[in-house]
């Protein structure tokens, strides 16, 4: 019964350990090949390029069983995988946001360009508006001056009038005509 647990212990330790399946990539500015057992003298089956994306299935002392490119499988060295997001790729996120924010800031200097023309329109309109405004402000008073200006020439009219009148019976001289011609 010993034999037997120290057998089945003795399996149990030769069982690689389960590894969970992470995102790895190829490290920068390699080609790695990828082998088909874990080892230097096993064939090579394909090679990948740096920044390939690879998913690890298993850990062997410093190989690691990868799967790539669909449903295949193979064997590469660990020291050419890293969980972090390769130089290549970062490079590439980073210059596509750069465009990004380029063409962002582009279209904001054309809306601030196009705010600031607004912004003069409505200052020479708020301009035209205050003038018109106190141009209103006074017509009251203009009306009033022309009002009272019409008022003294009536009231010049019906004076000169009144006094006409008044003189024409004074004097009684004034012109007459006589019914006819004559003695």
């Amino acid at each position: 019964m010993r034999k037997y647990l120290l057998s089945i212990l003795f399996c149990v330790l030769l069982l690689p350990p389960a590894v969970q399946a992470k995102t790895k990539y190829v490290i920068d500015y390699f080609k790695i090949m990828v082998r088909s057992q874990p080892g230097a003298e096993y064939k090579i089956i394909d090679q990948l390029p740096s920044n390939e994306k690879v998913r690890t299935v298993q850990v062997q002392g410093n190989w690691v069983k990868i799967a790539f490119k669909g449903n295949r499988t193979g064997w590469v060295l660990q020291q050419y995988l890293t969980a972090e997001l390769p130089k290549g790729i970062r490079i590439a996120d980073l210059e596509k946001k750069v465009i990004e924010q380029e063409k962002k800031i582009q279209s904001l200097d054309e809306e601030n360009f196009s705010l600031k023309k607004k912004n003069v329109e409505v200052g020479q309109s708020i301009n035209a508006l205050s003038s018109e405004n106190q141009s209103l402000k006074e017509e009251p008073f203009r009306i009033l001056l022309l009002l009272a200006g019409g008022g003294i020439f009536l009231i010049g009219c019906i004076t000169t009038l009144i006094l006409q009148s008044m003189g024409r019976k004074k004097r009684g001289s004034g012109l007459t005509f006589d019914r006819g011609i004559g003695p």
